[in-house]
């Protein structure tokens, strides 16, 4: 029977390495990279529809078959690629009154799909519902097969580039020596899809003759990630790390210490601390991204259309002329506006939104954007600070060191209060965020000239956080004190 009186339990010291070189365990570092590639989009896919209303269905697809020829005819002449049509509808409209359901008229809907250089995509559009088009049902934007494969091979050298960069920042903390590297994983994401832009017009008039709506293709990102084991070796001063250890029974309780394998009888096999250190690093921004809407509203689809399509011009014309970045069309919209009286709807109107993103130093926004409002904006539907991609990038491996000397320092005083000697680091694991999403500003503006003139609005960015964790399992060995007294915690 065990003697109960004797309340110490022994730490037996491990043999943390293999006698024979040849069947010691590797020690390995994990670590994932990531790749992240922007392409800019050179064409542009439309879907336009030609919808019409009509007491028969004989009349509906008369009209709807003639409007579609025509869009046809055009489209085949601007050189429109991969044309289809996408679908073809024709439905019954019934009214329903006194729960009385009666048929007042057909609606048909044929929808066509084409592909142009994104350069000739406002014209073509505006040509095409010239022809009898009067709905747009969707705009996306994309790059060439070239551009794009490309950029897939670009963005695994990024990844890897990545993944050797954080390496080397736990390497250096921990001073080890980098040896082979052993397994390589790839995680390359299939081309995007498309970028898509909504887009709708309800009136086959609404493009006025010589008036162009600009569109400008947004780009297309592609990701990727390569992970790579990494065999490593300490140098003479590489030993130290870690989070939580192995106790058998209550003292896991008391302690919230993983068990130590106290009592193995396998003197290959060592024991280990587990440990998780936490890394927070905050950056400063420094660059500002803006989405503008010009917004406007009339009578006819026609007039507000057109005037949408002015003022968008004007305002394209001025960001590109303050050097703005990364400027594209988001969105452009065409909407009938109803009043509702005594249950009955009637068309009031039409209001017209387009929506212009883009990016410029945070010292520059508030004056582009006056500018921009002074040529035509007169919404302001989103404003976000982001740092620049060096500074983003020199924060992610800070906060790898961060989170090493943190799991250091954790491990530091575990082994202190154990009386337990640190010996080799058996495996290394890295969990680092990818780069934040920009911090949002809430901002709008709902009326014209609401900047006056020669007043700059003054914009101060944010920060953005940059976390990461690192998990090391550290071998250990106690010192001759190396006993853990139970009557200390009770048992």
């Amino acid at each position: 029977m065990a003697n109960t009186d004797n309340q110490t339990l022994v730490i037996i010291a491990p043999l943390t390495g293999s006698t024979n070189p040849n069947t010691a365990p590797v020690q390995i570092l994990e670590v994932t990279g990531q790749g992240e590639v922007t392409v800019p989009t050179t064409l542009t896919e439309v879907q336009l529809g030609i919808q019409v209303q009509g007491k028969t269905s004989t009349e509906v697809q008369e009209e709807v078959a003639q409007r579609s020829a025509a869009v046809v005819d055009v489209l085949q002449k601007l050189g429109a690629q991969e044309l289809q049509t996408t679908s073809i509808q024709l439905n019954p409209v019934y009214s329903f009154e006194d729960n009385t359901q009666t048929l007042i008229g057909f609606r048909g809907l044929n929808t066509l799909q084409f592909e142009l250089p994104t350069v000739q995509a406002g014209a073509a559009i505006d040509t095409a519902i010239q022809a009898g088009a009067n709905l747009i049902q969707d705009i996306s934007f994309t790059a060439s097969d070239e551009a794009l494969q490309q950029a897939r091979l670009q963005v695994l050298s990024e990844a890897v580039k990545d993944a050797q960069a954080q390496a080397g920042a736990v390497f250096s903390t921990l001073q080890l020596t980098p040896g082979k590297i052993i397994d390589i994983d790839i995680n390359s994401a299939s081309n995007p899809s498309p970028s898509p832009l909504v887009f709708e017009a309800l009136n086959r008039t609404s493009f006025a003759a010589g008036s162009t709506t600009p569109i400008i293709g947004s780009p297309q990102t592609i990701e990727a990630s390569v992970s790579l084991d990494i065999a490593y070796s300490p140098n003479s001063a590489g030993t130290l790390a870690s989070a939580t250890d192995n106790l058998t029974g209550a003292i896991k309780q008391a302690l919230a210490i993983i068990d130590p394998l106290t009592g193995s009888t396998n003197p290959n096999t060592p024991q280990i601390l587990e440990v998780t250190g936490q890394g927070k690093v905050t950056v400063p921004t420094t660059l500002t991204e803006v989405q503008l809407g010009i917004q406007v509203q009339g009578e006819t689809a026609t007039e507000v259309q057109e005037e949408v399509a002015q003022r968008s011009a004007a305002v394209v014309d001025v960001l590109q002329k303050l050097g703005a970045q990364e400027l594209q069309t988001i969105s452009i919209q065409l909407n009938p506006v109803y009043s509702f009286e005594d249950n009955t709807q009637t068309l009031t109107g039409f209001e017209g939104l387009n929506t212009l993103q883009f990016e410029l130093p945070t010292v520059q926004a508030g004056a582009a954007i006056d500018t921009a409002i002074q040529a035509g904006a007169n919404l302001i539907q989103d404003i976000s600070f982001t740092a620049s991609d060096e500074a983003l990038q020199q924060a992610r491996l800070q906060v790898l060191s961060e989170a090493v000397k943190d799991a250091q320092a954790q491990a530091g005083a575990v082994f202190s209060t154990l009386q337990l000697t640190p010996g080799k680091i058996i495996d290394i694991d890295i969990d680092s965020a990818s780069n934040p999403s920009p911090s949002p500003l809430v901002f709008n503006l709902a009326a014209d000239k609401a900047f006056a003139a020669g007043s700059t609005t003054p914009i101060l960015g944010g920060t953005q956080t940059i976390e990461a964790s690192v998990s090391l399992d550290i071998a250990y060995s106690p010192t001759s004190a190396g006993t853990l007294d139970l009557a200390l915690y009770g048992f």
